[in-house]
């Protein structure tokens, strides 16, 4: 049993909580001296819940001296000096308008309807301020409502572009595949990923949790981010029972679209928003998503094929030494996010990336050099570099499907400018698989809260962790904003 700190889901005051292991889940016991007693599914089966723990590289490197369950979390966040994570994906609401009206919408509370909609001149002013962030967050993530309601998105991508973000564009599609020119106009702005909503290929499901068919939209938008080379993630809400059957689907989907397709990312549903009151919440919840992958993919993609997104941490400790301006670590918790890069053949079989390597041997001989890579010249890190990939390397298999020397090279170059051009032409037959399990007030946990990396950026300058925004701030956030219009 792990003792941690969470929220009650009715008050939500911060109470004492048990991460325990039952009924082959890893469970959130709390007690509220109000409210009485909640439990919830707190993430995967023990056996992944381990190796996700074992993988965790952050534990190795990262600052972890700062006090557990700090005084004030989750409520105070403009203030907090007790955050164990820099910001990795900033978060920029641009409008709460929306062409849908989706059941499982994490950020529209049904009690609350709001006129929350920045001026142009406003979020220009935010991206400003998080770009002076120490160390600066690598991607921004434009999000709603559904932010192509605006007219004025390319220019808005045009200013985050300027500013030298990555940047990604959440939308349903439909105004993508609606409006001629549009998709010109981000791609010449500087958008780099249309982060594509796509949850089912069967429109049963479509009409049920999104309100329309949707197949045919999804499958044009594709094509006319195809035409105009802007690359997708695919975007899927997970919900047991209901679409967890297409996960192997999906995943083959992206591998025979590997051409314009660079990730697919599957979130569990999380009940906040409009989701937040519907009583079969726990029927719903999918927490056996490893184990989904082997069995739907037949084994091509194992459990063990998976990693915590913190895996990533010793890697950017030694690109940070070639870097202008360094990243910030990818240090969440490892129940936050796994992940791996799959690797399409030309006959169509994926390769874990991990597969060309003995990854134990790899990461281990990386994470030590990583310990000490502020000491290091850049030449001894580039020999490390090519010595742990020469050591580790399945030279049958490197040697059949990429090329010892092409691997080699973009293992380099990924640690020396990593960005996807850096992976030359592997690039068009990668993808990253990833799940990220974001919280709710039933599930939530503040010692991950602590380690989060994906930031709300808000209009009056506040960082907030994702989650901690849509259980705590958002509603307060917004109403104090449309007030402030109102009066204005």
């Amino acid at each position: 049993m792990t003792d941690t700190k969470s929220i009650c889901p009715e008050c939500q005051k911060k109470i004492d909580a048990q991460l325990t292991q039952g009924n082959g889940k890893i469970q959130i016991t709390k007690q509220c001296p109000e409210h009485g007693e909640f439990e919830a599914t707190h993430w995967q089966s023990p056996a992944i819940y381990k190796h996700m723990q074992t993988y965790d590289q952050f534990q190795y490197l990262g600052d972890l001296n700062a006090p557990k369950n700090p005084e004030g979390c989750p409520y105070v966040c403009e203030t907090c000096n007790n955050h164990a994570s820099g910001t990795v994906i900033g978060v920029i609401d641009v409008t709460k308008r929306c062409n849908f009206k989706c059941a499982v919408c994490f950020s529209t509370f049904p009690q609350q309807e709001v006129d929350y909609e920045p001026t142009k001149e406003a979020l220009i002013d935010m991206l400003e301020f998080v770009s002076k962030a120490n160390p600066k967050p690598p991607a921004i993530l434009f999000s709603g409502g559904e932010p192509l309601e605006r007219d004025d998105m390319p220019e808005i991508i045009g200013a985050a572009h300027k500013l030298k973000f990555m940047t990604i564009l959440a939308t349903n599609g439909t105004h993508l595949v609606d409006t001629p020119g549009l998709a010109q106009k981000l791609k010449d702005n500087g958008l780099n990923i249309v982060y594509l909503s796509f949850d089912s290929f069967h429109e049963e499901f479509n009409k049920k949790v999104r309100g329309r068919e949707l197949l045919d939209i999804k499958l044009k938008a594709i094509d006319v981010c195809r035409q105009h080379d802007m690359e997708i993630i695919l975007v899927n809400t997970l919900m047991k029972s209901l679409n967890d059957k297409e996960v192997g689907d999906m995943i083959r989907f992206a591998a025979k679209n590997t051409d314009i397709v660079r990730g697919l990312i599957f979130q569990p549903i999380a009940f906040t928003g409009r989701a937040t009151e519907n009583p079969f919440r726990e029927n719903f919840r999918e927490w056996s998503f490893a184990e989904d992958v082997e069995k739907q993919t037949g084994g091509e993609i194992k459990t063990t094929d998976l990693f915590p997104m913190s895996v990533m941490t010793s890697p950017i400790k030694i690109m940070r030494k070639f870097m202008q301006k360094p990243w910030p670590l990818f240090s969440c918790s490892p129940q936050c996010g796994i992940v791996n890069w799959i690797y399409v053949s030309e006959d169509g079989k994926m390769f874990p990336v991990n597969r060309f390597v003995n990854f134990d041997r790899f990461f281990n001989y990386i994470r030590k050099t990583a310990e000490n890579a502020e000491s290091k010249g850049k030449f001894s890190l580039l020999s490390s570099l090519f010595m742990a990939s020469m050591l580790s390397m399945n030279m049958f298999l490197v040697t059949k499907e990429v090329g010892m020397l092409t691997l080699t090279n973009s293992i380099m170059r990924m640690h020396l400018s990593p960005s996807y051009q850096s992976l030359g032409k592997i690039r068009r037959r990668i993808f990253l698989l990833g799940c990220m399990a974001f919280m709710d007030s039933y599930n939530f946990d503040v010692n991950r809260v602590r380690r989060c990396v994906v930031h709300y950026i808000t209009p009056d300058k506040k960082i907030i962790p994702f989650c901690a925004y849509n259980n705590i701030h958002r509603v307060a956030i917004e109403k104090e904003f449309a007030d402030r219009q109102q009066k204005a």
